[in-house]
């Protein structure tokens, strides 16, 4: 399992762990955490790999 934060703008972490999520299972995604004097946020996700297969290099 690997935990991952992801920043940005919140329109653009949607579509990217929707396409993210066609090849990584997401367990877990925080709800957004808005950083400080910006207009980004940051999500954090728990993610596993396909059919809990290892992840390649």
């Amino acid at each position: 399992m690997l935990k991952i934060r992801v920043e940005g703008i919140p329109e653009e972490i949607d579509q990217f762990l929707e396409h993210f999520e066609d090849y990584y299972r997401v367990l877990k995604r925080s709800k957004a955490y808005q950083n400080r004097n910006s207009e980004y946020v940051r999500v954090y996700v728990d993610v596993s790999s396909p059919n809990d297969q290892p992840l390649k290099a």
